[in-house]
């Protein structure tokens, strides 16, 4: 992969990172706030609950995207950007364009998906 493709890639990466980290720190903010008055009835507290529970599963999604965000902007630096980790082939840069942190190759993916390979 060029010098110029892995700094485009690196860029989005970054700004995906920048949005996923405001994302889960307003999420968690919001997450903390009290009702209005203070007190709530059952029915409120139980959505509330169900809110707050939602919030953070939503969370765990974004963390976890944030991880291979990291991990792909450590291969960009480490120069293995752009290689499956499976079976060490270009991943296609169509791919890369919809997934920029993908670790493996549509193929790998694929496989992994149907457990025939761990990930």
């Amino acid at each position: 992969m060029k010098k110029r493709d892995r700094d485009q890639y690196k860029i989005r990466l970054s700004k995906i990172r920048r949005d996923l980290i405001g994302d889960v720190e307003a999420k968690k903010r919001d997450s903390q706030e009290p009702g209005d008055d203070g007190t709530q009835d059952i029915g409120d507290l139980a959505a509330n609950i169900y809110s707050r529970q939602l919030m953070m599963d939503l969370g765990e999604k974004e963390r976890e995207q944030l991880k291979l965000v990291d991990i792909a902007l450590q291969r960009i630096a480490s120069g293995d950007y752009g290689v499956c980790e499976e079976c060490q082939s270009s991943i296609p840069v169509k791919r890369l364009k919809v997934v920029p942190y993908a670790r493996l190759c549509v193929a790998c993916q694929n496989e992994a998906e149907q457990g025939e390979k761990p990930v």
